[in-house]
């Protein structure tokens, strides 16, 4: 199967499966292609190692794991019942790279984990809470966070004591009246 025949098969089993469980918005339906085109404006800023944290339906992962075959795409994801729907995508698409976690994300340690990764998130909540819940993780001074935000909202946002914003890039935006930024987080460097 073709990346284009997996992104449309990847979609149609999104849609079908959001009839039985809220995986995106129902409002958000209509918009799939944007919010994929929006997954995969990340990928360019990413190493090769990925962590999808609290993915839902799978976005961003799946659509990275099908248009970067050759990078490691962890689905980390508390909800058993939106896993078992991650597993079934992940053997009809014979995605290789996906490799999908059924914990809570304060529930992950480093020994999990060979190498290094960037921690992703798309809708997951604040950079505060994201850092707690990521603070096992991020312990590997080479993890950092890379949060997809909308320009605005991060101003508003609280940025622990000991972690630092290392760098905010420009993204291909989904929507023309809001500017997308990818926010890379890590540990503060010590002075």
């Amino acid at each position: 199967m073709r990346d284009k025949q997996k992104i449309k098969k990847y979609k149609d089993l999104l849609l079908q499966e959001n009839q039985k469980q809220n995986l995106i918005s129902r409002k958000q339906e209509n918009n799939i292609d944007n919010h994929i085109k929006d997954c995969l404006s990340i990928s360019s800023h990413l190493s090769s190692n990925i962590m999808d944290l609290g993915t839902g339906g799978g976005l961003p992962g799946i659509p990275l794991a099908i248009e970067e075959p050759r990078k490691k795409i962890y689905l980390v994801e508390a909800s058993q019942k939106k896993c078992s729907f991650l597993l079934h995508t992940k053997n009809l698409l014979g995605l290789e790279n996906l490799h999908v976690i059924n914990k809570r994300g304060e529930d992950l340690h480093l020994k999990d984990f060979a190498e290094d990764m960037d921690i992703v998130t798309r809708a997951f909540g604040t950079a505060e809470k994201t850092i707690k819940t990521t603070k096992k993780l991020l312990e590997n001074p080479n993890n950092q966070l890379k949060l997809m935000k909308t320009e605005g909202v991060l101003k508003e946002e609280k940025i622990p004591k000991g972690y630092e914003v290392k760098k905010i890039e420009d993204l291909d935006s989904k929507d023309k009246y809001k500017r997308r930024i990818l926010v890379t987080i890590g540990l503060q460097e010590d002075a």
